[in-house]
């Protein structure tokens, strides 16, 4: 919360924004806005916590292209190593192990980053008295940077999941220092036992979110849950206004396009993980056929498996029983 804004007044503010909206809001229907993902500019007013945001997308980019880039880290070096008792060897090999451990220490260490910054942006996108798509409208700045956040966290988690080397480079090294320096456990890079859970978490980036998006209802308690998953359904009807109309779609590149997708299916991960049913029942408050169709339809097959995955395996309520089967069909037929 900005701390120009007292708690008294804070909860005031929330009072109202409460009744105001439990009578104007209709999750039910596209919200008609186009909002700038790829150009937006903050506003005077915006500008502090746009560039608080800025700081913290800058670092995911930088640690985005190095996961990337990890490749099979130390992996060839590893299995050239045929004798574990030869502390020498070991030696060596865990002086060319450290970079690596540094990198996925870096990347465990940008998690905090992202669980500070997501309530500070969900308070300002919902924290005014207006109907949300019209905050949403006067907030596109702050929008688009909740919504490379979620691009981001989607992106790392797809690509940590797929390079086992950092996990087998991690756990190599730890066992390597164990037996070099036994005891000594400040030779060699400090060991975080952290880093390990973060490791062994499928999707460390999503649940960093998630923890974001906790922190921010526990700093607000008087507001009904109800007041957080608006937020995510507006913004999804907002991209599944762009990626339906044609003159939004005449807009948008394609990456624009595939950014509209994984923050709906970040969006819905998060509302799943909020909502006590969940994203998929049949009332749901959102249209989750539709996001689905919107999905399949904008991005490559590749893309969209990767994205529907994310629905079936990072959700809470996907295998509930009350998940229509013909919803089900949808998501894992190709």
């Amino acid at each position: 919360m900005p701390s120009n804004i007292r708690e008294s007044d804070a909860s005031c503010l929330e009072m109202i924004r409460s009744i105001i909206r439990s009578t104007v809001d209709d999750n039910s229907k596209w919200v008609e806005i186009f909002v700038d993902f790829e150009n937006a500019q903050p506003t005077e007013d915006e500008r502090e916590i746009y560039n608080m945001a800025e700081d913290v997308l800058h670092d995911c980019d930088e640690v985005l292209a190095d996961v990337t880039s990890y490749g099979n880290g130390c992996y060839i070096e590893r299995s050239q190593l045929k004798n574990d008792s030869d502390i020498q060897a070991l030696k060596v090999l865990m002086t060319k192990l450290e970079p690596f451990v540094a990198r996925t220490c870096s990347y465990y260490e940008h998690v905090a980053k992202i669980e500070k910054i997501v309530p500070i942006i969900l308070w300002e996108l919902s924290s005014g008295p207006l109907p949300l798509e019209e905050q949403l409208a006067n907030k596109q700045s702050i929008a688009k940077q909740f919504a490379r956040l979620i691009g981001f966290v989607l992106d790392f988690d797809v690509v940590k999941m797929r390079t086992a080397q950092i996990t087998n480079d991690y756990s190599y090294y730890r066992r390597a220092k164990h037996i070099v320096y036994q005891d000594f456990e400040d030779q060699g890079v400090p060991e975080l036992p952290q880093v390990q859970m973060f490791l062994c978490e499928g999707n460390p980036m999503l649940k960093a979110l998630c923890n974001g998006v906790d922190a921010y209802m526990h700093s607000h308690q008087t507001l009904p849950i109800n007041n957080t998953t608006d937020v995510f359904v507006t913004i999804i009807n907002v991209c599944r206004f762009m990626l339906a109309n044609e003159e939004c779609l005449a807009r948008l590149t394609d990456s624009s396009k595939h950014l509209c997708c994984r923050v709906m299916t970040g969006l819905v991960i998060l509302f799943d993980h909020v909502d006590q049913n969940g994203a998929f029942v049949s009332n749901s408050s959102i249209d989750m056929r539709d996001v689905v169709r919107l999905i399949k339809q904008n991005t490559t097959q590749e893309q969209s498996d990767c994205l529907l995955a994310g629905l079936r395996f990072t959700t809470k309520h996907y295998n509930d029983s009350s998940t229509p089967k013909s919803l089900r069909q949808m998501i894992e037929v190709k």
